[in-house]
C-alpha cells in the first residue's frame, strides 16, 4: 500500500471557503487519487517511478484509454464512496455537500453494489460480452484457441528451491455461505486463500514441487490497490527466489444477480459434477496487454487441454480483457478464477483440488 500523505492545504490554498462546506474534498480526492494513478501507471507500463517529475510527464498520456476518458471512473477505482454518484444526475455542488461513506475495510461496505468484484474491473460493454459467452454450462462447445496452437516452450524448474509461487491481488472474495461484505471475509476458511492452500498442497505432496503460498491480503484496504499491492509481493517473492518459473493468481468470479431465477441459472453455469460430486467451474484469465500475452495463450490453452482430459466439464471459459494484471514476469503466469461467489466454499476446495492435479500433470509434461 502506498502511504498518502496531505499535499494541499485546504486552509491554505482554499482560504476564501467555507472549510466546513467543503468538508477537505478536495484535500481527500488528491490524497486518494494521485498514489492510485501512479501506481495504475507503474502496473500498466511493468515500471517503477522514483521521481515524481519521471511521472507527470507526457508519457501520462499513454495511461489505459479508460482512466483518462472518463474521470469519474476513475474517482470510483480511488474511492468505493463515489459509487453512489448518479453520472445522469451529477451536479458537483450536490456532490460535494452529499456525506461519503467512510470505508476502511470489507466490514464498513453498505448495502448495493460497491467496486469490490471481479466484474468491476470491465466496461460494461466487455461484461455483456463475456456473460453472453457462457453457453450454460456448455462453454466446450466453442474452440477459443486456434486448433494449431503450438505447446508451450519447455520450462527448467529447480530441483531443490521453489519453482512456484501461488498469491491472491483479493484474497476477500469468499463463497457461500458467507454472503457478509458482498461476498468478501478475512476469515480464511471461507475465501480464495483456502483454495490456494489445497491447490499448493497438493502440488507440493502429490507432485513433489515446492510451492510459496503468500497470504497477503492485497485487496483489505483499498480494492483500487490490489493489483499495485501484489505486484509488490510477485517482485519480493521472485527476487527472494529467482527460482520461481510459474506464478498463480488465484480468485473466484462474481456477477450482479439479484433476481432467484437468475441466480439458479448462473449459480448452474459455474457448477458441474466430477466423478459424483459438485465443483466449481474454472475459468482462466490472460492479459492482452502482456508483452508475453502470446506465450501466456500457449500455457493457457495446454491447461485447458488438460483438464479436458482429465476432469470433462470442469473447464468454463478463457476470458482475455485489454490489461496485464501482472502476467508479464512469467510465461508461465496464470489468473485462475475458481468458481463464483454463489458456488460453496466445499465446491471450491474440491476444484482446487482437481486444478491442483492438472497444474501438476501439465508441468511435469513441460519440465525440461
Amino acid at each position: 500500500m502506498y502511504e498518502t500523505k496531505e499535499v494541499l492545504s485546504s486552509s491554505e490554498v482554499y482560504a476564501d471557503f467555507d472549510e466546513d462546506s467543503i468538508d477537505n474534498i478536495f484535500v481527500f480526492i488528491i490524497n486518494n487519487s494521485i498514489p492510485t494513478l501512479k501506481a495504475a501507471y507503474e502496473d500498466y507500463k511493468g515500471i517503477t517511478i522514483t521521481g515524481i517529475d519521471d511521472f507527470f510527464s507526457d508519457r501520462l498520456a499513454t495511461l489505459p484509454e479508460k482512466f483518462l476518458k472518463d474521470p469519474l471512473n476513475f474517482l470510483k477505482l480511488t474511492y468505493s464512496g463515489f459509487m453512489d454518484i448518479d453520472e445522469k444526475e451529477l451536479a458537483a455542488s450536490d456532490a460535494m455537500r452529499k456525506e461519503l461513506p467512510d470505508i476502511k475495510s470489507f466490514s464498513d461496505v453498505p448495502e448495493g453494489e460497491i467496486y469490490f468484484s471481479e466484474e468491476d474491473e470491465y466496461t460494461s460493454e466487455e461484461m455483456k460480452g463475456n456473460n453472453d459467452s457462457i453457453n450454460n454450462g456448455n462453454s466446450n462447445s466453442t474452440e477459443e484457441y486456434d486448433a494449431n496452437i503450438p505447446s508451450p516452450d519447455k520450462v527448467n524448474l529447480s530441483k531443490k528451491d521453489p519453482q512456484i509461487l501461488i498469491y491472491h491481488s483479493h484474497a476477500t472474495e469468499s463463497y457461500m455461505p458467507n454472503t457478509a461484505s458482498n461476498y468478501h471475509t478475512l476469515t480464511e476458511k471461507y475465501n480464495v486463500v483456502s483454495v490456494g492452500s489445497i491447490m499448493a498442497k497438493v502440488l507440493q505432496d502429490k507432485y513433489n514441487y515446492k510451492v510459496i503460498h503468500d497470504k497477503t491480503y492485497h485487496d483489505k484496504d483499498s480494492y483500487a490497490y490490489s493489483y499495485s499491492n501484489s505486484l509488490v509481493t510477485i517482485k519480493k517473492q521472485t527476487s527472494k527466489y529467482p527460482s520461481i518459473k510459474v506464478i498463480l493468481d488465484i480468485h473466484r468470479d462474481a456477477f450482479t444477480a439479484k433476481e432467484e431465477s437468475v441466480r439458479t441459472a448462473k449459480k448452474n453455469d459455474y457448477t458441474t459434477t466430477i466423478n459424483g460430486k459438485k465443483a466449481a467451474k474454472i475459468m482462466l484469465v490472460i492479459g492482452k496487454k502482456n508483452p508475453n500475452h502470446g506465450e501466456l495463450e500457449k500455457f493457457a490453452a495446454y491447461i485447458k487441454k488438460k483438464m479436458d482430459k482429465l476432469y470433462p466439464g470442469l473447464y468454463l471459459r478463457t476470458d482475455k480483457p485489454n490489461t496485464k494484471y501482472n502476467q508479464y514476469f512469467s510465461n508461465y503466469s496464470m489468473l485462475i478464477e475458481v468458481g463464483c461467489m454463489l458456488n460453496t466454499i466445499e465446491e471450491a476446495q474440491y476444484s482446487a483440488e482437481l486444478m491442483g492435479h492438472v497444474l501438476g500433470e501439465v508441468l511435469k509434461e513441460l519440465q525440461e
